[in-house]
C-alpha cells in the first residue's frame, strides 16, 4: 500500500510500502507527530496512531550502536525482502534507488492527478451511460420519422401518378345511370341472363322491389288469393334477383359464384353486400363491355 507523509518542510512524500515507512521511522525522519495518510484516499492522521508502525524506546535512542544511519527519504520505492539471521530476528532489506528531487515532485503531481481522476471519472462515466441511450433514442426516432415521411411522400406520388393515368371518363359525373323504371325493365328483360354486367343503379333499384316482396312473404296471409299473389311474386322475382346479383358481381370482375356466400350467416351476407355496393370495373373486363352510357 502507498503511504504519504508531510516532512518538516511541508512537502508531501510518497513511500511504496509499510516497511519503507518503518525504515523512515527508525531513522527518525518520520516522528510520532508526523502527519501520515494511508493510500490516496485515506484520511490524514499522526504516525503514532498507525498500529503497524513501531517507534524506538528512549533506552534504544541513548545507545549509539543501535542508532540507525541517516537514510535518504526518497530512496524507498520497493517492497522489503525478509532475511533470517541466526538469532531468529527477521530484518527487512530494502532496495535503494536514488530518486532525484524533480522526479519526486513529478510523482507527487501524478499521484494527485490520479486521486482527482479517480474521484471524478465514475461520475462522468455514469452520466455518459445515462445520457447516451437518450441521444441514440432521439436519433432512431428522427430516422423513423424521416423514413415514414419518405414512405408517405412516395405513396402520395404513386397515388397522384395513378390518378393521372386513370381514365376519368368513367367518373360518376360522366356516366348516365339507370332510372328506377329502366332498372326494373332491364332486370326483367335479362331474366335468365347470367353472363353480362350490371351497374349499381340497375341492381339496387331492382332490389327496392325484391326486398319488400321477400319481407312480405315471411307473413303468409289467411286469404287464399293474397297467399297466391305472395307465392307468385316471391318465386317470380327469385330468378331475376339472382341473375341481377351475378351480373353485379361480373361488373366488379368477380365470379358469379360468390353469390353463394350469402348462405353463410351474417358474415357471408355482409361480405356479399360490400362487393355488390362497390363501383364496377372501368372500361371493358372479362365479362363484357361497360354496362352504362357515357356523356358526350
Amino acid at each position: 500500500m502507498i503511504y504519504k507523509f508531510i516532512d518538516n518542510n511541508g512537502s508531501e512524500i510518497i513511500v511504496n510500502s509499510l516497511s519503507s515507512l518503518q525504515a523512515l521511522v527508525d531513522s527518525e525522519t518520520v516522528k510520532e507527530e508526523t502527519k501520515v495518510k494511508a493510500g490516496l484516499r485515506g484520511k490524514w492522521t499522526i504516525a503514532s496512531k498507525i498500529e503497524e508502525l513501531s517507534f524506538a524506546q528512549e533506552t534504544e535512542k541513548e545507545t549509539p550502536e543501535t542508532t540507525a544511519p541517516e537514510v535518504d527519504i526518497k530512496s524507498f520505492t520497493t517492497s522489503a525482502n525478509n532475511i533470517d539471521h541466526d538469532d531468529g530476528v527477521v530484518e527487512e532489506k530494502t532496495e535503494e534507488v536514488t530518486i532525484q528531487p524533480w522526479q519526486t515532485k513529478k510523482k507527487d503531481i501524478q499521484a494527485e492527478n490520479v486521486e482527482k481522476i479517480s474521484d471524478t471519472v465514475p461520475e462522468k462515466v455514469e452520466v455518459t451511460k445515462q445520457e447516451a441511450p437518450s441521444e441514440e433514442a432521439e436519433i432512431e426516432d428522427t430516422r423513423d420519422t424521416e423514413t415514414e415521411d419518405e414512405e408517405k411522400s412516395q405513396y402520395e406520388l404513386d397515388a397522384e401518378k395513378e390518378e393521372e393515368k386513370r381514365d376519368k371518363k368513367y367518373d360518376d359525373e360522366n356516366v348516365i345511370g339507370l332510372s328506377f323504371s329502366e332498372s326494373i325493365s332491364t332486370c326483367l328483360k335479362k331474366y335468365f341472363n347470367f353472363k353480362d354486367r350490371g351497374s349499381r343503379s340497375e341492381y339496387w333499384f331492382f332490389q327496392l322491389i325484391v326486398i319488400p316482396v321477400y319481407i312480405w312473404s315471411q307473413f303468409p296471409s289467411n286469404d287464399t288469393q293474397i297467399l297466391v299473389i305472395q307465392m307468385v311474386l316471391t318465386f317470380g322475382l327469385l330468378i331475376p334477383g339472382i341473375s341481377a346479383g351475378v351480373r353485379r358481381l361480373h361488373d366488379r370482375d368477380k365470379s358469379g359464384w360468390f353469390i353463394l356466400i350469402s348462405f353463410i350467416p351474417i358474415v357471408g351476407t355482409l361480405f356479399l353486400l360490400v362487393m355488390l355496393a362497390e363501383k364496377g370495373t372501368e372500361g371493358k373486363n372479362r365479362f363484357g363491355k361497360y354496362p352504362l352510357k357515357l356523356k358526350k
